[in-house]
C-alpha cells in the first residue's frame, strides 16, 4: 500500500474524509511497521487515489493548430512557480531569464526518420501501408511495424516497395507482436548503412501518428540540435528553440547538455484504463552520455536548476538514477510511467507543451507540479487562448 501526503490530493478530499479513509486503511493493515510509522499522524496520509478520469478536460478546437509554427518569438510561455503557486505569462524569447550560471538545460537530440512506406502484397498487388516503429535486428534487417490494412497481412506474406525507378525492396512478414503489429524482415543484401539510406529514400513523414493525416517536410519537423536518428515522432517541445535562444543561454553560462530518447508511436497515446497503475508504457530507447552526467551531477551538487526540455527528456533522466540519487550514464530501454506521487530525483524544472486530456503526460505533469495547480493552469490557458498540443504554446515549470 502506498501513502501520499494530504497536500498533494485534490480539493474534494476534506480533512474529515481523509481521516476516515486513513483510519480504515490503518486498521486493515497487518504490517505493524507501517502502523508504528504512521500512527503518530495518520490523518496526513491516504492511498493513491487518482483515476484516469481525473485527468480529463475539454480543449476547444480553435486552440489546436494543425501545422508547425516558425514564429519562435511569438510562442507564448506560461511559467508555473511551484514554490509560490504562481502563474506568469511570458513569451519563449524570455525563457533564458529564468536561468543563470551553473543551471543546466537538458535537450533531447533525437532525430526523426521517415517512417511511412507504401507498398503492395506480392501475390495480390493489394496496396498496403507500413509504419516503421523500431529496428529489431540490424543483421537481419528486421523491424517492428504497424500495417494497414492489418487484417490482410499475415505471417509469411511477401511485400514489396517501389522507388521512382521501379526498383523493388522486398520484405516478408516474419511474426506478430503483442501490440497488434508485425515483425517485418527486409530481403536486402545491401550493407546496413546503404539499406538505411534506401528506407529513408522510400519513406515519408506524417504530421501526426494517424495514418489519415497529411504529410509534412521532414526538415521542418527536426529540432535545430537533432543528431541521433531513431524517432518516429517529432520532439515537439524542442521545436520552440532557436539558435538565438540557445546562444543567449550559453552567454549566461547556462549549461546546455544533451541526451537521446527515441520517441515511438505510443508516446502521446491516451490511457485506456481507469486504474493508472495498470497502464503500461511502450518501451523507448535512451542514451545518456558520461559527459552529460558529469554536468548534471555538478548542478545537483550545487543545488542549481536542472531543466528537462520535454517529458521524454525527463523520463530518460529519471530512468537512470543511482543509489546515491545522482545520474548514471546509460544506454537502455525504458517504459517508465510517471504519475502521482512519484518522487523526482534529478529534474527540478520542466519545459513542455500543453497536452491532450487523459494522455500519459498529464499524470506526469500532475506529479511534478501538483494536481490542483496543473488543472488551474490548464483552465487559465484555455481562457487566455493559449495554443494546445503538438504545434501549440509552451509551459515552463520551475
Amino acid at each position: 500500500m502506498l501513502y501520499i501526503k494530504e497536500q498533494t490530493l485534490k480539493n474534494k478530499y476534506t480533512k474529515k474524509m481523509i481521516s476516515k479513509a486513513n483510519n480504515k486503511i490503518f486498521n486493515n493493515n497487518k504490517n505493524t511497521k507501517i502502523k508504528k510509522r504512521y500512527s503518530y499522524n495518520i490523518s496526513k496520509y491516504i492511498l493513491i487515489n487518482f483515476k484516469t478520469s481525473d485527468f480529463n478536460f475539454k480543449v476547444p478546437k480553435r486552440l489546436i493548430p494543425s501545422h508547425p509554427r516558425f514564429d519562435h518569438e511569438n510562442v507564448r510561455l506560461m511559467v508555473l512557480n511551484r514554490a509560490y503557486k504562481s502563474i506568469d505569462h511570458q513569451y519563449i524569447s524570455n525563457f533564458n531569464n529564468y536561468f543563470g550560471r551553473g543551471d543546466t538545460i537538458v535537450f533531447n537530440n533525437t532525430k526523426m526518420y521517415k517512417s511511412i512506406l507504401y507498398g503492395k502484397k506480392e501475390k495480390t498487388d493489394d496496396k498496403i501501408q507500413v509504419y516503421l516503429l523500431r529496428e529489431v535486428n540490424k543483421k537481419e534487417k528486421s523491424w517492428e511495424v504497424l500495417v494497414q490494412p492489418a487484417r490482410k497481412i499475415r505471417i509469411g506474406n511477401r511485400l514489396f516497395f517501389l522507388d521512382e525507378n521501379n526498383e523493388k525492396l522486398l520484405a516478408v512478414v516474419h511474426d506478430k507482436t503483442i501490440s497488434k503489429g508485425r515483425i517485418l524482415k527486409f530481403l536486402s543484401q545491401r550493407p546496413h548503412k546503404e539499406f538505411q539510406q534506401k528506407i529513408n529514400h522510400l519513406g515519408k513523414i506524417q504530421s501526426n501518428l494517424d495514418f489519415n493525416n497529411s504529410f509534412l517536410d521532414l526538415s521542418k519537423m527536426q529540432t535545430i540540435y537533432a543528431k541521433k536518428a531513431g524517432s518516429t515522432s517529432p520532439h515537439f517541445p524542442g521545436l520552440h528553440f532557436s539558435k538565438l535562444l540557445i546562444k543567449k543561454l550559453q552567454l549566461q553560462e547556462v549549461n546546455c547538455s544533451y541526451i537521446t530518447l527515441h520517441l515511438g508511436a505510443k508516446t502521446y497515446d491516451k490511457i485506456l484504463v481507469e486504474d493508472l497503475q495498470k497502464h503500461k508504457m511502450k518501451e523507448e530507447y535512451f542514451n545518456i552520455p558520461r559527459k552529460t552526467c558529469k554536468v548534471i551531477n555538478s548542478s545537483l551538487k550545487n543545488n542549481n536548476k536542472i531543466c528537462a526540455i520535454g517529458t521524454s527528456t525527463l523520463r530518460a533522466l529519471e530512468s537512470s538514477v543511482s543509489t546515491f540519487k545522482t545520474l548514471n550514464p546509460n544506454k537502455k530501454w525504458t517504459n517508465k510511467f510517471i504519475y502521482p506521487a512519484y518522487n523526482f530525483q534529478i529534474v527540478n524544472s520542466l519545459f513542455t507543451n500543453f497536452h491532450p486530456p487523459k494522455c500519459t503526460l498529464i499524470p506526469l505533469l500532475s506529479a511534478f507540479v501538483g494536481y490542483d495547480l496543473l488543472m488551474k493552469a490548464y483552465d487559465i490557458a484555455i481562457k487566455e487562448n493559449y495554443k494546445f498540443y503538438n504545434f501549440g504554446d509552451a509551459m515552463l515549470i520551475i
